[in-house]
């Protein structure tokens, strides 16, 4: 898609937004540049929300004014690596995805900024880079406890001192996976539930006496496992 019409396109998608949910946006714009990110090949910047702060000169917090910023560059980079690229879907979504970062801003929330945070720190993960290992504790968990990032279902559980089996429950029933013993922080790929895409967080509980006492640094272990059944337990 040209950038004449990716822009004229943007703009319609703009105007069907209603004026209430806009308010505060100063401009949508476009950039012909592509905005790689620093770190990752091919993963680019779709958009932004460049937003100041206005005092009110009444002592109070003032307006919160934001610009919206979209990249043609990162869409047409990010189309030539896929030829099923959904232009339109995609800038929909990096549209309503600015904008709520607008709206969040305003009311003085980080939400959407943390979720970002996450999902940055799940690709360093995933690419082997440093990362922090409670990125995911940013995510609200649903009722069933679980952390669903991006296509991933995060379940944290804490193990024993000691212990090589860690035990989770997954939709009714128990299951049970294997770490090493002395690993203090492992993250478990689950290869047969939920279509590898479960990661069991497991967490060794210390003993109080080693509370106080600083970690070893070594960085958590990365592990792919197949969960067994607990016997008796529902799991099949």
């Amino acid at each position: 898609m040209k950038r004449g019409e990716f822009a004229r396109l943007a703009g319609r998608m703009w105007d069907e937004i209603p004026g209430l949910a806009r308010q505060g946006v100063e401009a949508l714009s476009v950039e012909a540049r592509a905005l790689p990110h620093p770190d990752f090949e091919d993963v680019y910047t779709l958009g932004e929300c460049v937003t100041e702060e206005w005092p009110s000169g009444y002592g109070g917090e003032g307006d919160t004014r934001s610009e919206l910023v979209l990249y043609h560059g990162s869409f047409a980079a990010l189309a030539a690596l896929d030829p099923a690229f959904d232009w339109e879907g995609e800038l929909w979504e990096t549209i309503l995805h600015e904008l709520l970062h607008h709206r969040e801003a305003a009311a003085g929330e980080s939400g959407l900024e943390e979720l970002d945070r996450a999902e940055e720190q799940n690709l360093r993960r995933l690419s082997g880079r440093p990362f922090d290992p409670g990125f995911y504790r940013a995510v609200p968990a649903g009722a069933d406890g679980i952390v669903r990032l991006d296509s991933e279902s995060f379940l944290e559980t804490t193990v024993p001192e000691g212990a090589s089996e860690v035990r989770f429950s997954w939709r009714g029933g128990d299951y049970e996976v294997r770490i090493p013993p002395d690993a203090r922080l492992a993250f478990v790929a689950v290869a047969n539930l939920a279509g590898g895409r479960l990661c069991v967080v497991a967490r060794r509980r210390r003993p109080w006496w080693r509370a106080w006492t600083r970690g070893s640094g070594a960085p958590p272990a990365e592990l792919t496992r197949r969960a067994l059944p607990v016997p008796g337990n529902g799991a099949g």
